[in-house]
């Protein structure tokens, strides 16, 4: 089975999100055979999203929807500290086991960074 690459994009479909204290969303991705997920996140330091920068704080909550409206976090854990996540990155990427309709991942308080690329793999 190919891996499956789900980004989370901004309203006008870009891969580079602005850092913000938000709920962000995938596509669907109910038409996906693939019953494992991954999610990783990079933060830049320009609205580019080009120059790899570590976070000075923050967290991130990732979860997905098996069918539509209830959400469900991960088999390991949903919180990644945004510091975390930087250039070295040393965090454990979240995973799901099953289907998924979608995924989201919420931003609280993160600092040091301009922009994010945050993406759900699905295997």
């Amino acid at each position: 089975m190919a891996n499956e690459r789900w980004p989370v994009l901004t309203q006008v479909g870009s891969e580079v999100l602005p850092v913000a204290s938000a709920t962000l969303y995938t596509g669907d991705m109910s038409a996906s055979s693939a019953s494992r997920c991954q999610v990783y996140v990079e933060f830049f330091s320009d609205a580019a999203g080009l120059e790899p920068v570590t976070p000075t704080a923050g967290l991130m909550s990732a979860e997905v929807s098996p069918m539509g409206a209830g959400w469900m976090a991960s088999s390991n854990h949903n919180v990644i500290n945004a510091a975390d996540a930087g250039a070295a990155a040393t965090y454990e990427p979240p995973y799901f086991e099953g289907r998924s309709k979608q995924g989201r991942i919420t931003l609280s308080g993160i600092t040091g960074a301009l922009t994010a690329r945050i993406t759900f793999w699905r295997y």
